[in-house]
């Protein structure tokens, strides 16, 4: 059982242009499609991690593989963020397999990731109020 990252380099860096998925100019929303193109067009660049089969161990290894790569970038001070709208909606998820090249598996998660500011962390309760 295996879980894969592709990655889609940086069209800002690459290209001179920013990036965005032939995938989305063909999602069923319209209004889907722009909040897309505002997600996408900023990016630095993008991992697409797929697995073999749509079942709990593939899921799972697919948070692990994700959990390390998080934990990497972290360390190395790059930011990253889940993309999940591309895997929700079936059509898209399978273009997407196209996409990166992997047809025949299912992308569970795409993962923006880059360079930028830190931004306020969210509000955590203490470890003793959720701890019982």
């Amino acid at each position: 059982m295996t879980s894969r990252k592709h990655f889609i380099a940086s069209g800002a860096a690459l290209l001179g242009a920013p990036f965005l998925p032939a995938c989305t100019p063909s999602a069923p929303d319209q209004n889907y499609a722009a909040a897309a193109s505002r997600i996408w067009q900023p990016l630095d660049a993008a991992a697409v991690l797929v697995a073999s089969a749509n079942d709990k161990a593939h899921w799972v290894e697919t948070g692990r593989c994700y959990q390390r790569f998080a934990l990497q970038a972290a360390a190395l001070g790059i930011r990253n963020a889940i993309l999940n709208q591309a895997v929700e909606v079936p059509a898209l998820r399978q273009q997407l397999a196209g996409f990166v090249g992997s047809p025949r598996e299912r992308p569970d998660l795409v993962v923006r990731f880059g360079r930028g500011p830190l931004l306020q962390r969210s509000l955590r309760r203490p470890v003793e109020a959720v701890m019982v």
